[in-house]
């Protein structure tokens, strides 16, 4: 039997340091299993229904029970919604949430079609919006204890569970519409570092409640912002660094004040190699999903450049639909034998699970598990 605790396994891997075998994770940000492959997998599993821990999303079940079956060396803390914060849906399904957007749910996506800030175009304007509360939206009541009582009470490494999915780039593309924001970083430069200054604010405000609560007890707290598509990033490095990068920077330094002890994940789709420098510089110590199929995103190249900097984190694609467990074992090796030596790396899926078999998650993770053992 191993001697490695899940968080000291992790801990090591944190550190660049190798442990017994590669940490795994699951139903994480961006690692989640959409609603129908969840719930094929806990049939599959011979376990009871259990009520979603999120609504109006395509994967909104969170089971320590599989989790735990598969040996995940993570746990996550979710910051709870307001029990005032409720989404209104109107009889053509489309639901706003407290930002003011609206939403519809189309087959396994769910798309932004409503969008409250598409007629600004002044600064006064966006100042004039009404903005939600960080209060109004989340409560932390008996998340301190909750989270010392895992801390205290179990060896699962603890992690801050995202809780705004959409970053600086990300929002405010919902609130103007994506067109209407690429447009307007263009044409009306200040009305988008205005969005985007009231969003820091609310963001500081949200991670600063969750983090006062959990901030002592957890290992990683995540954050999230997509910057690439698969060939190019969604804005030019100069955009980013000018618009995005300096709302990181205060957000990510508010976020390692708060919870010292942790690492900093960020996830971004994409091919991003070229910004991994300056999500560095921001603050980010772990980069999900770990896109490999995309451009200049290759495997090796991440490796052998940024191997001693950040801790990557996913990387496993190619295990959607009629795929053979034997494709998917190979998927994992090739993941492992190129990003795992010297440690970091954590294994998981890049993504998440849209249509997966159950015996083909399953074969994924008792793969890692064997195949990921250093010193075999």
């Amino acid at each position: 039997m191993s001697g490695y605790s899940h968080r000291k396994r992790v801990q090591l891997t944190f550190n660049h340091q190798e442990a017994d075998r590669i940490p795994i994770d699951l139903m994480g940000n961006a690692s989640m299993l959409l609603d129908d492959t969840y719930i094929r997998l806990r049939d599959y599993l011979g376990l009871s229904p259990i009520p979603p821990v999120r609504s109006g999303t395509t994967a909104n079940y969170y089971d320590d029970r599989i989790l735990e079956f598969l040996d995940i060396d993570f746990r996550r803390i979710f910051l709870k919604k307001n029990p005032n914060n409720k989404t209104a849906v109107r009889e053509d399904g489309i639901f706003t949430d407290a930002w003011g957007i609206g939403f519809l749910k189309l087959g396994t996506t769910v798309n932004a079609v409503e969008h409250p800030l598409s007629n600004v175009e002044t600064v006064e304007e966006v100042d004039s919006y009404n903005w939600p509360k960080a209060k109004d939206m989340f409560i932390t009541y008996g998340l301190k204890e909750e989270a010392r009582h895992m801390y205290e009470n179990t060896d699962y490494t603890l992690v801050a569970r995202n809780p705004i999915s959409e970053g600086f780039l990300e929002r405010p593309s919902y609130l103007m519409g994506m067109e209407k924001f690429y447009i307007t970083l263009l044409t009306n430069p200040a009305v988008v570092k205005c969005i985007i200054k009231h969003l820091l604010e609310i963001y500081k405000d949200v991670y600063g409640m969750f983090l006062d609560s959990v901030g002592p007890y957890v290992q990683m707290v995540e954050v999230g912002d997509d910057l690439g598509g698969r060939d190019n990033l969604l804005i030019s490095p100069e955009m980013y660094r000018e618009f995005i990068k300096p709302a990181e920077i205060e957000l990510y330094s508010l976020i390692h004040r708060k919870a010292p002890g942790a690492a900093l994940f960020h996830h971004t789709d994409g091919a991003v190699f070229e910004l991994i420098p300056d999500l560095i510089e921001a603050g980010m110590n772990v980069l999900n999903p770990v896109q490999t199929s995309a451009k200049g995103m290759d495997a090796h190249r991440l490796k052998n450049t940024y191997g001693n900097s950040i801790v990557f984190h996913g990387g496993v694609e190619n295990i959607e639909g009629d795929v053979s467990a034997a494709e998917i074992a190979s998927e994992v090796k090739q993941r492992i034998d190129t990003l795992s030596p010297g440690g970091g790396y954590v294994l998981t899926c890049c993504n998440h699970m849209i249509d997966v078999k159950p015996e083909n998650i399953i074969s994924l993770f008792h793969t890692a598990r064997e195949y990921g053992q250093y010193n075999k």
